[in-house]
This record gives C-alpha cells, structure tokens and sequence, in this order.
C-alpha cells in the first residue's frame, strides 16, 4: 500500500525562471551564465534553436522564427516571462520591435532581451557615447553591429575583429588573447569597451579589463543577463563582473528603455 500525502504546494514558485534561447552551436553562455546570476533567487533554463554556418548576414537574420518555437517548449505556458536570446549579431541585424512581435505571438506578454539590447540599455545606464569594440565575426557582420550602436547615436572609436566564419570556432579564442587585443584596442576617447558575442569567454577577465583599462566593460553575456534580470523585477548588485553588474539603479527611468536595434 501506498500511503498519500498533502503537497502543500507553495503560492509561489522557489526562483524566477529566466528562459534562454541559445544556438544550436553554443556551448559557452550557459556556464558564463551561471558565474553571474544569483543563486537561488535566479534559475535560467535553456533551449535552442538551429544556426547555419558560416557566419552570415543571412543565417544570423533568420532566427526570428525559432525563437517564437523555442519559446512555446517551455511549461507551462507563463512560468517563464522574460526570455534571453543569446545572439548579439543576430539581435543587431533583426530588430527588437521584430524580434518581439515574433515571441508574443506564441508567449502573450513575454519579455525579450538579447546581447545587443542589453548593451544598448547598459550604454545608456552608464552614459557611454564612445566606445571601443572588439569583435570575432566577418566584417559584413562586424559593420551590422557598429551600424546598429551607431543608429542608436553613439559612436565606434575604434573596432578590431578576429576575422572567424564558423561561430563554434569562437569558443577557441582564448580569454587572454581577448584580454590582449581589446587592451591594443583601447583608445583614450574611448568611455567603454565592447567585446560582442555569446560565443567569447569573457566573465574571468571584465574585472582584469577594467582595472586595466580605467574603463566600464561591457560583454555580450554581461549585459544580456544585467537586462534580463531588472526585467524580472531584480534590482540588487552582483559583484565580481564589472561596473555595470554592480549597478543597482532602475533603467533609465523604467523597467525597460525604448531601444531599437536595427531596422526591419
């Protein structure tokens, strides 16, 4: 015999759920991920959509469709509100107006943000207008992001790349290599440095890079995951990854800034 019990079930769920969707390629944001958000009051949960080879305008644009998808393998429907999808070039090239219309029609009332909208609203937090940026991508990939920061009236004061097609070869450049060129990089009107892409190891050295350069940095998963969280209504500061995680101001205002990434 089996004896049963009452649950006892809790009004509300023990952590915030915060839904990433990644690349099929990916296997870097999850555990930088994790470095940065608070345990216990934050979960992420992933899922992934399929991304082409090489690295292309046109691949990188035709996303739009599976995050929507990827979106709807998440049960119940409404347990998670805030999604991250975790592509900065490909959250430059498609806009966020585009990128959200596309989610809500399969999740009514989510929230979305992305490497290239949490830069934009971490630009804006930290009063940043020029900046120093440096990516891995082909340079028709590298001029949508500097076209999509610069739509958004900043300015690019100088921009190096290191030139990979294949976006699983970005996870082989080393961090200290990353370390190396944005400090070669580093101009002194440069107010910030930008190293873009979820594919880049950067949570070990935003500390290392800010010490050294005297500068905020901001990273493709640092500002992704800073946004997410102030959606999800968390306001306190997370040490160990740079100015703008130790931030603990409200947006600009609001909950959420108007930001457009780029047309279309």
């Amino acid at each position: 015999m089996i004896r049963h019990f009452d649950a006892d079930l809790e009004e509300e769920p023990p952590a915030t759920v915060l839904g990433l969707i990644t690349l099929s390629t990916d296997t870097v944001t999850e555990p930088e991920l994790a470095r940065m958000t608070p345990s216990g009051k934050i979960v992420v949960a992933a899922t992934r959509i399929k991304t082409e080879n090489p690295m292309t305008i046109e691949h990188l644009g035709a996303h739009g469709d599976g995050i929507a998808f990827a979106a709807t393998l998440f049960d119940p429907q409404g347990a998670v509100r805030v999604y991250m999808y975790a592509c900065t070039s490909g959250s430059a090239i498609a806009s966020q107006e585009s990128l959200e219309e596309k989610l809500r029609s399969a999740v009514p009332g989510a929230r979305l943000t992305s490497p290239m909208t949490g830069a934009l609203a971490a630009f804006e937090t930290l009063g940043v207008r020029r900046l120093a940026m440096l990516t891995p991508y082909p340079d028709d990939v590298t001029a949508a992001v500097r076209g999509c920061i610069e739509a958004s009236g900043r300015e690019i004061a100088s921009a190096g790349s290191f030139h990979v097609e294949q976006d699983y070869d970005v996870i082989r450049i080393s961090p200290d290599r990353i370390v190396a060129v944005m400090c070669e990089l580093n101009v002194p009107d440069a107010e910030a440095c930008f190293i873009p892409c979820t594919g880049f190891r950067t949570a070990t050295i935003i500390e290392e890079l800010e010490h050294r350069l005297r500068k905020p940095v901001i990273t493709a998963h640092q500002a992704m995951i800073w946004h997410a969280l102030r959606l999800a209504g968390y306001r306190e500061p997370i040490a160990g990854f740079g100015r703008l995680m130790s931030c603990s101001l409200p947006l600009s205002g609001s909950a959420e800034p108007a930001v457009t990434t780029a047309p279309g």
